[in-house]
């Protein structure tokens, strides 16, 4: 087919997570494989402002479309995306979903959605109506976990719902280099470190609890959280309340998590719900071991390559971590083979040629039809 077209991609949310890191970095790449496509973001967001610093193609949301219940709301947002001659919209969260539906009706252009998180989709009709295959031309989901979820939830034909794995750039990884003085400051003979957003979903009260267990037992260990979002003070609460905080630092959010992982002795992963963990998969790459809860998404993305545990079980997992942080013979084999695993799975390569191959096979239908 013709590939000459031209890909928006929507985006409204104004924080910085790794969904917006994913979008950033395959703009990026589409920009290498010279695929036009500009990015529509909200014009105060950290992805709006990273996306323009990297010279990307970007044009700010138009307030009004953030309103998108009546027609003229959107009809500047209508014209930007006309003036660069978009063939298809790709709406990257739940509000661009519901504003790429109508633009996309009016332009006369295919949608494509990306589905990040693993929760079951709710069955109300407004949210059957907006995630119909009528209005969706296909969804991108970066999982078989996320896959399986969302089709069966939504109703939504599996033939529709493609896989573009969340990718890492394995080269950016391959550069870090060692950091003797986060260990000098962290102390211990072990660090183990848990790194993402504060929210309840992510289970982080266990990890303080299991650090709780191992003070006890004597095992020379800093434990390191990084992230930030509501959950924050209950957990330097509970630490408080454990008597673990010469033991357990909360860190708050952190530009430099992957260097901190890098010098970690451990990633312990307790969140009960995951699309597909980045933070896994870097920690795989990384040569770090995982102790993982044994959520679906967690578990396709280390397929047997680290200690998986029950969460509540906190002498079981306190077992694991002394394992997996003593056991150097073990430790070595699982390490090395989760590498060789993310290696072949996890390439940011992958990822965009399976989005593209998603754009030229809807495109195709689209013309055809």
């Amino acid at each position: 087919m013709n590939t000459s077209y031209h890909i928006a991609h929507l985006h409204t949310s104004p924080a910085w997570g790794g969904g917006e890191y994913q979008v950033l970095y395959l703009l990026e790449w589409l920009f290498r494989r010279q695929v036009d496509a500009t990015l529509f973001a909200h014009p105060w967001g950290k992805l709006f402002m990273r996306a323009d610093e990297k010279g990307l193609p970007v044009r700010g949301i138009p307030s009004a479309a953030f309103f998108p219940i009546l027609p003229f709301c959107l009809s500047s947002l209508v014209d930007s995306m006309s003036d660069v001659g978009v063939n298809l919209i790709h709406a990257h969260d739940s509000l661009a979903t519901t504003i790429g539906i109508r633009v996309a009706r009016r332009l006369n252009v295919p949608l494509v959605i990306s589905r990040r998180i693993a929760s079951p989709m709710r069955r109300n009709p407004l949210s059957r109506r907006k995630y119909s295959p009528r209005n969706i031309a296909a969804v991108i989901a970066i999982s078989d976990t996320v896959r399986d979820v969302f089709g069966k939830t939504a109703n939504f034909p599996m033939d529709r719902i493609f896989v573009a794995p969340t990718g890492i750039d394995i080269r950016a990884l391959n550069n870090i280099e060692s950091d003797r003085e986060f260990r000098r400051s962290m102390g211990g003979a072990h660090i183990v470190v848990g790194i993402g957003k504060l929210a309840p979903k992510k289970n982080w009260q266990f990890m303080v609890r299991v650090a709780a267990e191992l003070v006890k037992t004597g095992v020379d260990i800093q434990w390191c959280l990084a992230g930030d979002g509501p959950e924050r003070k209950r957990l330097q609460a509970l630490v408080n309340e454990l008597g673990v905080s010469s033991r357990f630092h909360v860190l708050g959010f952190r530009t430099d998590a992957a260097r901190i992982l890098k010098n970690a002795d451990l990633l312990f992963f307790p969140s009960l719900m995951e699309g597909a963990s980045v933070t896994v998969r870097t920690a795989m790459l990384l040569g770090t071991p995982v102790v993982a809860v044994d959520a679906p998404g967690t578990m396709e993305s280390l397929a047997g390559h680290g200690w998986i545990i029950k969460s509540g079980n906190v002498t079981d997992a306190a077992q694991s971590v002394v394992q997996a942080l003593t056991d150097k013979e073990k430790r070595d084999a699982v390490c090395k083979a989760a590498r060789e695993s993310a290696i072949s799975r996890f390439s940011f390569e992958k990822t965009v040629d399976s989005t593209i191959a998603v754009y030229e096979r809807i495109l195709d239908r689209f013309v055809k039809t």
